[in-house]
């Protein structure tokens, strides 16, 4: 297959393949619009996850550290020693929408007797489930894991708390023999049952330790396969089962929030004028699962792109797998799955010598991370002008602004007003640049927790998002079009 002029293939083969069948009587230009009608109703489908498990087990604590906040900032989940959830209440993560993590109340309390939980919980409202422990696996956990197993519904089991179990057994185990122990004592249980979930251990205030990451890696990948095996069932009742199927699975999913009136009607007039059922979305959804984002970082040389690269990935430049100026291989990173990070350091040598040259080479990419280095001869914004023309997106970088706030030190400033002066200097030097992007992130790429890195982090998941169904849409189109 012909993957274009410098990038590997964005979907597999066998995949693209599908898509090519599934679209070889339409005319290319069609695509990208009716593709990214389908995909903007499925971004606004809902998929609902409970958090439950025993009181005081940790489950507030665990939807925090999966939202990445704490106990007191704004939107956190009330934690405590005492029962502190008295109600099923939904938490999202902004820049994932379509995910609601539901905190249900302790099973196992006077206020929630065993044998009541799950019929006072409506255990059927929910998709997904993490059946949370601490200490040792208990009679209510299996419980809980045989209802679900009942519904036929997919479920993670975590163990959390496990910072406070080492300690306690600091004295008599290692840390690898104590952990092992752990996790064999909650797949004994698993095992007898003949069940094979994922199993997590976890401390919800030492995140950065044990399992955590792998279960936030874990989570966001499964979440969108069964994301989409969910919406594609729902079709399949919807356009194909029958009036009584199709009525059933229509009001589940308004009564549940998980699609508005209009994006049901949207794809029951998409079936009758194109004949786009579930089949047909189900191979989209399958193909755009493991559609490769292409992030080109641009820089000058000697503006810290290769370190961008790896802090990005989570790499240390001197580790196995940090980025090197070649830019022949891209790099990639379990935070970002299915994006390919590409190293293109010395940018000078092309904008001097031919700007459309470096604009044709830019189209190959679906998203830009622009660093600036010389403000005088301004190739940075050159490049994001170049980008606007092309009608995609990109963030600008200050790297290395810890040795620029050094050559600052003689000045009598407070710590923050000398950054928070450049952001001003910058974002004025933008506006006069007449550019749409008007924020501009100081980062030390080998410092992720100093300056803007988070912010930087958090705005490239954001517009990542964002810009997979175009990027996914026009690609598409692009090369259907071939094979006409």
């Amino acid at each position: 297959m012909d993957n274009g002029l410098y990038l590997p293939a964005k979907i597999q083969e066998d995949h693209f393949n599908k898509i090519k069948d599934l679209f070889a009587s339409e005319r290319p230009e069609e695509i990208p619009h009716r593709l990214m009608s389908l995909l903007e109703v499925f971004d606004h489908f809902k998929i609902d996850i409970a958090v439950t498990g025993e009181s005081g087990a940790g489950k507030s604590s665990l939807i925090n550290a999966i939202l990445r906040l704490n106990p007191d900032d704004t939107g956190a989940a009330p934690t405590g020693a005492v029962e502190t959830t008295k109600n099923a209440t939904m938490y999202q993560n902004p820049n994932l929408p379509h995910i609601r993590l539901w905190d249900l109340p302790g099973m196992g309390t006077p206020s929630f007797a065993s044998k009541s939980y799950v019929t006072t919980m409506n255990f059927d409202l929910y998709d997904m489930f993490m059946v949370v422990m601490s200490e040792r696996v208990r009679e209510n956990n299996m419980l809980l894991i045989d209802e679900i197993e009942q519904r036929k519904k997919p479920f993670y089991f975590i163990r959390t708390k496990i910072d406070n179990d080492l300690r306690r057994k600091k004295s008599k185990f290692s840390q690898i023999s104590a952990l092992d122990q752990m996790r064999q004592d909650c797949e004994k249980y698993l095992k007898e049952k003949k069940l094979d979930p994922h199993v997590f251990l976890v401390s919800s205030h030492e995140t950065e330790k044990y399992e955590m990451q792998k279960l936030m890696d874990t989570f966001k990948d499964d979440v969108f396969q069964f994301r989409a095996q969910l919406f594609s069932d729902f079709l399949d009742k919807m356009l194909h089962g029958g009036w009584i199927k199709a009525r059933y699975a229509t009001n589940h999913i308004q009564q549940t929030g998980k699609l508005e009136t209009e994006d049901i009607t949207a794809l029951q007039d998409m079936y009758k004028r194109t004949g786009f059922g579930a089949a047909k979305v189900s191979v989209v959804l399958e193909a755009l699962s493991h559609f490769q984002l292409d992030v080109a970082v641009l820089g000058e040389t000697g503006s810290g792109v290769s370190s961008l690269v790896n802090a990005l990935i989570g790499l240390k430049n001197e580790e196995c797998g940090a980025a090197s100026v070649s830019v022949s291989n891209p790099a990639m990173s379990l935070g970002y799955p299915d994006v390919r990070f590409w190293d293109i350091s010395g940018i000078e040598g092309v904008i001097d010598y031919s700007m459309y040259e470096m604009k044709q080479h830019l189209n190959c990419y679906d998203f830009y991370i622009i660093i600036v280095s010389d403000w005088q001869k301004a190739r940075h914004l050159k490049l994001a002008k170049a980008v606007e023309e092309l009608r995609k997106h990109y963030l600008l970088v200050q790297t290395k602004i810890d040795c620029h706030l050094q050559t600052q030190s003689d000045l009598c400033c407070g710590e923050t007003e000398i950054p928070d002066g450049l952001r001003a200097q910058y974002s004025q030097k933008l506006q006069m640049a007449k550019l749409s992007a008007q924020q501009m992130f100081l980062i030390n790429s080998l410092d992720r927790c100093a300056f803007d890195f988070v912010g930087l982090e958090t705005a490239l998941s954001s517009d990542l998002n964002t810009v997979r169904t175009s990027a996914f849409a026009y690609y598409i189109s692009k090369t259907v079009r071939k094979y006409k």
